[in-house]
């Protein structure tokens, strides 16, 4: 955590109401304007960002954001949708939620569950735009409620605070009015920053960070099981649906839209499952929410959401006497790359953890059924660290795999390690959510 936090703290110690903090996003952007909640301690500012989770870069972790397994509850589509995106898609860009000259005519509130308990230290909100969108125009006051009991009941007041209108080089930062374990978050988004009747723009919001420090998640080994409704495609239990098959950190499915079937391919990385659909390289990321509904974001493509209710008839991939179809071999018989997630490894490391066993197992029977093809292991990272290191990091866990598929009968002939680093991504890197979508292997064949 060294040298960037180290910087925050420098910067912050000589302004009068304000302390340090960044965010993930931007490691880069200028320090932000630190300011107390109503309510909050700014003493207590500094000592604060330095309390909260770190990424291995030393950059403070948001918790509010699909990347981080945080996605809405209950919410109403027509009129929330767009504002928990903005909140959650980590993206910095903005959403119009009213075209009304003082705001929202009445608050916009809602609900989001996270993985796991989650203790806020610090709330925060980018700078401010000072031309298009946001220069006055950005909803005015923010309150955070959070609930450790349900999405019902339970909440209290976690932080309130102003955004100021003119604050365009810096982030703004909140120290929250208490700090207690939550695991629902209530977000109330009212007013906006200068009223103007003449004003055509429509009030806009952009994100809100949110520091702290999370408890693991803890999910069961089958967690990612079952069958979902995804809704259209008709009524019933033969409408859309998808069904999931984990083992290990491999996932695997089947699902139907508009009467075509399709593949899915996955895995689960610290309790967000990633996964592609068939052929398509458009990432999605996904939770399984209290309410056993699958959550989820598609990623690069478009931010939309993802929801399926649980239940839905058997599919292609329902257990029975055969198994469901691999779609490492489908890739390669198309002769396109695999996208395969699952494979998890230690931080920082080449070491292959032992939940990847299933997901190797998937590459080596498709490889032993392809005896004569010869391909190529991929490995991508994200875009943390430097060019170099990724490149390297990459090449090394290419290199474990290959190695893994040679001592279990893969003929080393056939099987080559590339590593590609951050250059080839798959979804943004901008955003936590975009980053996990790109640490993937892909298996490339030689066609």
């Amino acid at each position: 955590m060294g040298h960037y936090r180290s910087v925050l703290i420098a910067v912050f110690g000589g302004l009068a109401l304000a302390a340090c903090g960044s965010d993930a996003e931007e490691p880069a952007a200028a320090a932000g304007t630190a300011k107390a909640a109503e309510g909050g301690d700014t003493q207590s500012l500094a000592a604060l960002l330095e309390s909260v989770d770190a990424d291995p870069e030393g950059e403070p972790v948001d918790y509010l954001t699909y990347g981080a397994g945080a996605f809405p509850i209950r919410f109403d589509r027509e009129t929330q949708r767009q504002a928990s995106a903005a909140v959650l898609d980590g993206r910095l860009g903005y959403a119009s939620l009213s075209r009304s000259p003082t705001g929202p005519e009445e608050p916009i509130a809602f609900k989001i569950e996270l993985p796991a308990q989650t203790t806020f230290a610090v709330f925060g909100i980018p700078p401010q735009s000072s031309f298009g969108c946001c220069s006055g125009a950005h909803i005015a006051t923010v309150t955070v409620e959070g609930s450790a009991t349900s999405p019902d009941d339970g909440f209290v007041q976690l932080a309130r605070f102003q955004v100021d209108p003119e604050v365009y080089e810096e982030k703004q930062l909140f120290a929250a009015d208490r700090q207690t374990p939550v695991r629902w978050v209530r977000v109330t988004l009212e007013g906006r920053q200068v009223p103007d009747p003449d004003d055509y723009r429509g009030t806009s919001f952009t994100e809100l960070f949110g520091y702290g420090s999370q408890a693991p998640i803890e999910v069961e080994g089958d967690h990612f099981t079952g069958r979902w409704l995804t809704g259209g495609g008709g009524s019933g239990p033969t409408g859309n649906r998808l069904e999931l098959i984990q083992d290990g950190a491999l996932v695997m499915g089947c699902g139907t839209s508009g009467g075509s079937s399709y593949t899915v391919s996955g895995g689960v990385e610290n309790g967000l499952l990633k996964y592609v659909v068939g052929s398509d390289t458009v990432p999605i990321v996904a939770v399984i929410n209290s309410e056993n509904q699958l959550s989820g974001a598609m990623i690069g493509r478009s931010f939309g959401r993802v929801i399926g209710e649980p239940g839905g008839a058997p599919t292609s991939c329902t257990p029975g006497a055969e198994p469901p179809p691999n779609p490492v071999g489908t890739a390669l018989d198309q002769c396109r790359a695999a996208i395969v997630y699952g494979i998890n490894f230690d931080v920082d490391s080449d070491v292959i953890r032992a939940d990847a066993a299933p997901a190797l197992k998937q590459i080596h029977r498709a490889l032993a059924q392809r005896p004569d093809m010869a391909v190529t292991i991929e490995g991508h990272t994200d875009s943390d660290a430097t060019d170099q290191y990724n490149l390297d990091l990459s090449k090394r866990r290419a290199e474990a795999v290959a190695t893994w598929l040679a001592d279990a009968g893969v003929s080393a002939g056939n099987v080559s390690a590339e590593g590609k680093g951050e250059a080839e991504p798959i979804a943004d890197n901008e955003t936590s959510a975009g980053k996990a979508a790109n640490r993937r292997v892909e298996i490339e064949p030689s066609c």
